[in-house]
């Protein structure tokens, strides 16, 4: 039995528009009105008979339905674009390598990566975790993903996502002490990433108990780690509190080895980029990935209620 499907235009404008979490991105992405979008949106509800974003003051809200709808969508249009691609040499198949901070690699990016090898197969993936930077032009790599202040000249630079930075600690520890306020972290170990430097203020414990007006707290004291895998692991068993970036905590977070204790954040003064050459940007594995990997973010983004390239 033949099933009547949505017309395509109404599914791809749901996507586009759940990934981006409004109208107005999904527009500027399908080269049409914010207006046309949500038409688009509204005659794909008619036509399930079902609801697939409520409409706040405040903007848009996915619901169930559209969660559900949403990955099985999004698998689909990436095998349609690698069908399109594989019908042209110099498409998709062939090797692609990345370098990031082994944090990024290890906390991030791997966790999700099974969901780009499944929709590119033909793609032959490398990721190395560097802590110094490859040079891109040499060949070595196909795309680096630094995380500052977005001042790379010479290079394709795209703003991959903002983060936002947040006191965090064990369940545990919760239960061991009281912290409910700045104050209280005269109670408790402090977790500091000696990494951070100068530019990157919003990482040191010193800013956040000034800012706080804390008198009495050594904001050096505690245990020091050079590496924010480590400084994440010590937060996850109960070591102390630390400051944690969304991208490195996100996935602790959601299966509650970490919870944030003080419901307050700030944004990073750093921030995730995408950096190739020029003539790599116009290659199909490059712009696969890249693709892959603003659409990763923004479902990131939708599921923690987060805006990832606000300010």
């Amino acid at each position: 039995m033949s099933v009547r499907l949505p017309p395509l235009n109404a599914l791809r404008a749901f996507e586009v528009a759940a990934r981006h979490g409004g109208f107005t991105r999904a527009a500027r992405e399908l080269h049409v009105t914010p207006a046309a979008v949500s038409h688009q949106i509204k005659s794909l509800e008619s036509h399930l008979d079902v609801e697939l974003f409520r409409r706040l003051p405040r903007g848009l809200e996915i619901t169930e339905a559209g969660r559900k709808l949403l990955p099985q969508l999004t698998r689909g249009f990436d095998h349609f674009a690698r069908a399109v691609d594989g019908l042209s040499p110099g498409g998709l198949a062939g090797p692609l390598t990345i370098s990031t901070a082994p944090s990024f690699a290890t906390l991030w990016l791997v966790p999700r990566l099974d969901g780009f090898l499944r929709a590119y197969p033909d793609i032959q993936m490398s990721v190395l975790a560097k802590t110094v930077a490859p040079d891109l032009n040499t060949g070595e790599v196909d795309i680096r993903l630094p995380y500052g202040m977005g001042n790379y000249p010479g290079f394709a630079t795209n703003l991959v996502m903002r983060e936002q930075i947040f006191p965090v600690c064990a369940p545990t520890l919760l239960n061991q002490s009281r912290l409910r306020r700045f104050a209280d972290l005269r109670h408790h170990t402090l977790l500091h990433d000696i990494n951070t430097g100068a530019e990157e203020p919003t990482m040191t414990w010193r800013r956040w108990l000034r800012d706080a007006d804390v008198s009495g707290v050594d904001a050096t004291r505690g245990v020091k780690f050079g590496d924010s895998i480590l400084l994440t692991e010590a937060a996850v068993r109960g070591q102390g509190v630390a400051l944690g970036r969304m991208s490195l905590v996100g996935d602790h977070l959601a299966t509650g080895r970490l919870v944030r204790p003080l419901k307050t954040s700030r944004p990073a003064d750093y921030a995730y980029y995408a950096l190739t050459t020029h003539a790599g940007a116009q290659r199909p594995r490059v712009q696969a990935f890249l693709g892959w990997l603003e659409a990763q973010v923004e479902r990131d983004a939708i599921a923690t209620g987060s805006d990832p390239r606000g300010g």
